[in-house]
């Protein structure tokens, strides 16, 4: 019997059995009438449909809103399916594997082909690569892509209330000018450049996570770099009267790795702790060692915060636990950078006491 597996959202792993009745139409939608019910507001009421006629299933969009994808190719009309494919409706990803009896014949050059499965228990997509000879880096920039698209649609509700920010920004500003009113200028300008800043951050974040950049290696003072991460994020620590200490190890001299990309992680890791702090009480510390014995840098970010509770989640591209703010990308990037550069991150935490990130990379000094 075939099926459908949720692979992304609420329902995440839940799985729908689908009859090979000819006379029968599965729809896909968030309302009360669809055969399988998807609790996402991308999602239409009604919108696609799966059906079965000579032997093959076909999946066909009821005029959404949002459009559905198949592979991440959109469906224009009925479209037939084939074991592992990928339908997205909204933000919501769904996994179809066909009875054998149910799958088309295609020919194969090689019937004793092995079957090659990409498969990353971390990540929120699956990506499969069947006998097309599909290499694994192109399954890993297709899970990425279908990633990215995702984020669009997951983080559209927050960029609208930031597009509705800019416009009551400016709105204010036109009548503050209309009034000659300098001092209510200068506060929409305000809230205009913050939310300016927010949707700047957000298209980077999205261009760093989308694009396989390779590290491009060269001598860094590595204690000088976190020094200037942490003279830009003092004010904002400052601000909420959290504690910013840098412990610096004297004999960590030069280290060759990609300063830009590394300031990255240090930028993310210090922000994350010091949003992650209470005001007043807050305290981050943030450490650098060189390990002669095992050849590595080590960056530590101490912080007494709330702890983490969904610590399997948190390298999740798009999960955020910062109150609904935020891309949810900045760890996510951390850890492709530190990878790239052959490294890891481990995570201590304790509910109501803190958190340690600590991120370990194999250098040459």
């Amino acid at each position: 019997m075939a099926k459908l597996t949720l692979l992304t959202g609420a329902l995440r792993d839940k799985t729908f059995e689908l009859t090979s009745d000819p006379a029968a139409v599965t729809v896909i939608g968030r309302g009360t009438e669809a055969a399988i019910r998807i609790p996402d507001n991308a999602v239409s009421r009604r919108h696609a449909e799966l059906s079965f006629h000579e032997g093959s299933w076909f999946i066909r969009d009821l005029d959404s809103s949002n459009g559905t994808f198949l592979n991440e190719l959109r469906v224009h009309q009925a479209t037939p399916l084939t074991s592992n494919d990928q339908i997205r409706c909204g933000a919501t990803v769904l996994l179809f594997e066909a009875d054998r009896q149910d799958q088309p014949k295609h020919p194969q050059s090689d019937p004793n082909a092995p079957i090659e499965l990409v498969f990353d228990p971390g990540e929120t997509m699956v990506a499969v690569a069947f006998d097309t000879l599909q290499s694994k880096q192109t399954a890993r920039h297709q899970k990425r892509m279908l990633e990215a698209g995702q984020a669009v649609l997951n983080m559209s509700h927050g960029v609208k209330n930031i597009l509705q920010a800019l416009r009551s920004g400016r709105d204010v500003m036109d009548d503050a000018f209309g009034h000659h009113d300098i001092d209510q200028a200068k506060k929409a300008w305000s809230i205009m450049k913050r939310n300016l800043d927010t949707m700047h951050k957000l298209v980077l974040d999205m261009l760093k996570f989308s694009r396989e950049t390779p590290p491009q290696k060269q001598p860094c003072q590595f204690n000088r770099l976190v020094e200037s991460v942490a003279e830009v994020l003092r004010p904002q620590a400052d601000q909420r009267h959290v504690s910013l200490t840098i412990q610096l190890d004297p004999d960590l001299d030069q280290v060759t790795l990609d300063p830009d990309q590394m300031q990255d992680v240090v930028m993310n890791l210090m922000m994350n702790a010091i949003e992650a702090v209470e005001p007043q009480t807050g305290q981050v510390i943030v450490h650098t060692e060189l390990s002669p014995e095992a050849g590595e840098l080590v960056l530590r970010v101490t912080d007494n915060g709330r702890g983490i509770e969904n610590i399997e989640k948190i390298f999740e591209p798009f999960y955020t636990n910062n109150k609904g703010q935020g891309t949810g990308l900045g760890l996510a990037i951390a850890r492709k950078i530190v990878q790239n550069h052959h490294g890891r991150i481990e995570v201590k935490t304790l509910l109501g006491e803190g958190s340690i990130f600590t991120v370990r990379i194999p250098v040459h000094s």
